[in-house]
């Protein structure tokens, strides 16, 4: 025998129908709540403003929290290497004792923890200066590309030919090698072929071109350690 289903009069049936959907309305209205929160987190590319009571060298700072700021995207001379002294004294020119605004990428930190950012400072008339950006442009870094911190990637490519062109600052004593070379497509720098690094890239990265040269043109980066 059929068990007669069981029905409400009109006026008490919307009530029963809250009543067996309302756990799922609770978890609808959970999971909104939840969303909210996490849209009203700071994102990845939010600023900070710290001031600079340490210039180290050419990219790497100290902060006024103590922290050490390594500048995104470029890498200049490290010591005992042509225009080391000349980059560094650029960049305490620009940043030294005054209040910089700090941009994140994806990355905050490297291997060694040190702070990565993208670095603006104000001039005397109150301009917004990209540091990173004017050490490339006037010939005192190279880029330095390393994924997943790419976000001024091209405008860097872009201000380094421009500085090779005009070969300034440490463009003018560069001499190119006229050996194949080969390329990092992930890093975006090029080695001599006997150099230990281009070991640890993988094949789906490695680019052999003609000579440095080419290397150049095609936005790669000389490697600093083989200098081809």
């Amino acid at each position: 025998m059929k068990r007669s289903r069981q029905t409400f009069p009109p006026k008490l049936q919307w009530r029963f129908n809250l009543f067996r959907f309302s756990p799922m309305l609770l978890l609808l209205l959970l999971f909104a709540i939840v969303s909210q929160r996490q849209i009203l987190l700071p994102p990845k590319g939010s600023k900070i403003a710290l001031k600079v009571v340490k210039v180290v060298d050419g990219d790497t700072v100290v902060l006024s929290d103590g922290r050490t700021l390594r500048y995104i995207g470029i890498d200049t001379p490290e010591r005992g290497q042509p225009f080391y002294e000349a980059a560094k004294n650029f960049n305490r020119r620009l940043v030294h004792g005054r209040v910089v605004e700090l941009e994140f990428d994806i990355e905050r930190h490297d291997r060694y923890g040190r702070l990565l950012a993208y670095v603006f400072v104000r001039d005397t008339k109150g301009r917004r200066i990209f540091v990173n950006a004017e050490l490339v442009r006037n010939g005192f870094a190279k880029v330095y590309t390393k994924p997943p911190n790419v976000r001024y990637a091209d405008l860097f490519v872009r201000l380094q030919e421009e500085a090779r062109e005009k070969r300034k600052g440490l463009w003018s004593v560069y001499k190119p090698s006229r050996s194949p070379v080969i390329a990092n497509l992930r890093t975006k720098v090029f080695h001599r072929p006997t150099c230990p690094a281009v070991r640890q890239i993988s094949p789906k990265n490695r680019l052999r071109l003609p000579n440095a040269e080419i290397a150049l043109e095609r936005g790669f980066s000389p490697c600093r350690d083989c200098q081809p």
